[in-house]
């Protein structure tokens, strides 16, 4: 059975997972976005946890970011509108070593329904100084008004302060409506954002020092889910990684000389807007007479300005491969202009439903879940996209998750005899590899032929599974 519309509303995408290494002389290691993507667990809250080494008045340490957005909190009426509460705890501990612990309180005031949607992160920072070392970083939050939790952490190496050219974690900002600057999630970045920069801490840079940055788009699967009866894809394949970062194209470079720069200085470089699409972003730092000194990068993805919404036309079209034929997508798909699309889309429901508030029932049903899938399973492509989300938006939450050494197992009480376990298997993210993305592909079977044709006649028959 599905959440209650309440509920569905705080059901977010898995948060962003980064480590920020700065180690003079090499590029840290590629963080991966989601590397601490846990199995689904619906109406847990959700948020962004990051960090980055850095060096603030002579002291190394830890600067620790937590984004919550108001989606993920339940709130309740107040005299001024609604209200959430929520608790932090962070720790920082090293091995061995006593854990640095903070605990602190969040309370959201909005004035309306739509701004407790919002999926844009409220941010907090938090400062740890620690002596240099490899540190992890823990944060749980628990969400006051439903007494749920949720935890995220990662690693960050401290690197030992030294007099030679270095480069802390990089970042991005961006300028928010109210004219602020703040930390942009790095899992979704708004496209076209003319404000976006990178952000770098370095240190020891000498005189006339040259930093010079670069944004890369890389390969990465863009392509729906294929149907549940289709074939597993192969080891190795773009679908089954997910990402490929040896296929890229260089969309920037921009080289700055920085004159009498200070022992500690924020290098920061423009990036430029940007249309949707997985991206990493390279700042490196050369001596006048071009050696290079140290260098920060970091992955992030850039997704539509109204995502996880579907409120375009090209937005709802795109879910509808789950459930028309072939022939009945082309001719949608293909139409010729934007207004017969919309008649070609209006068709697709419309032949088959009579009753027009059956109909609007059923598409609104359709489309909370593409919604939800989006909240829930985004990673380098929208949620809807990936096999999860195809699984959730044909059969809604399941009821039981597993999560297994190499993945996940969905438990559904569907009767009739059918098929009632998904597995889905790490091809991606595996802990023997590295990778940008964990991606769980779906064991797919001609097994699952009856159930999927039963599954869509519900939905074109106005039966929401």
């Amino acid at each position: 059975m599905a959440p209650p519309r309440s509920r569905l509303r705080a059901l977010v995408l898995v948060g962003v997972v980064l480590m920020g290494v700065g180690c003079s002389g090499s590029v840290p290691p590629e963080a991966r976005i989601d590397a601490n993507a846990a199995a689904y667990r619906a109406g847990e809250p959700v948020f962004v946890l990051d960090a980055v080494a850095s060096v603030r008045d002579d002291a190394p340490g830890v600067d620790v970011r937590l984004g919550l957005p108001p989606s993920s909190l339940v709130f309740r009426p107040a005299e001024d509108g609604l209200v959430a509460a929520a608790e932090w705890v962070v720790t920082v501990e090293q091995e061995g070593g006593a854990p640095r612990t903070r605990s602190v309180r969040d309370s959201l005031r909005v004035g309306a329904g739509e701004a407790a949607r919002s999926v844009t992160p409220a941010w907090r920072a938090e400062r740890f100084d620690v002596p240099p070392g490899r540190y992890l970083v823990r944060a749980v939050l628990e969400d006051l008004g439903s007494g749920r939790t949720a935890e995220r952490q990662l690693q960050v190496v401290v690197a030992v302060p030294s007099e030679a050219p270095a480069l802390g974690g990089l970042r991005l900002e961006g300028e928010q409506p109210s004219g602020e600057v703040a930390p942009v999630d790095v899992s979704a970045v708004p496209a076209r954002l003319d404000s976006l920069r990178a952000v770098a801490q370095a240190t020891g840079l000498p005189d006339e020092a040259v930093t010079v940055l670069t944004v890369l788009r890389l390969t990465a699967d863009d392509a729906p889910a294929r149907p549940m009866d289709d074939f597993v894809p192969l080891e190795g394949s773009l679908a089954a990684r997910g990402v490929d970062a040896s296929r890229v194209d260089t969309v920037q470079t921009v080289r700055q000389t920085l004159l009498n720069p200070a022992d500690a200085v924020d290098v920061e470089a423009p990036v430029p807007p940007l249309d949707p699409g997985v991206y990493r972003a390279e700042i490196r730092v050369e001596a006048p007479g071009g050696e290079r000194l140290d260098a920060s990068e970091r992955l992030f993805v850039v997704r539509r300005r109204d995502y996880p919404q579907v409120t375009r036309l090209g937005d709802l079209i795109g879910p509808l491969t789950y459930l028309a034929r072939p022939g009945e997508f082309d001719v949608i798909t293909e139409a010729e202009s934007p207004a017969a699309q919309r008649r070609a889309f209006d068709r697709f429901w419309g032949e088959r439903l009579d009753d027009r508030r059956l109909a609007a029932a059923t598409v609104r049903a359709y489309y909370e879940r593409v919604e939800e899938a989006n909240r829930l399973f985004a990673t380098y492509k929208e949620g809807w996209k990936t096999d999860q989300g195809m699984l959730y938006v044909l059969l809604g939450p399941p009821g039981f998750v597993e999560a297994t050494p190499t993945g996940e197992r969905w438990s559904y009480a569907l009767g009739g005899g059918g098929p009632s376990l998904f597995v889905f298997e790490r091809t991606a993210g595996r802990p023997f590899e590295s990778a940008a993305f964990s991606v769980l592909t779906f064991q797919r079977s001609r097994a699952y032929a009856d159930l999927l044709r039963h599954v869509q006649r519900q939905w074109r028959s106005g039966v929401v599974p």
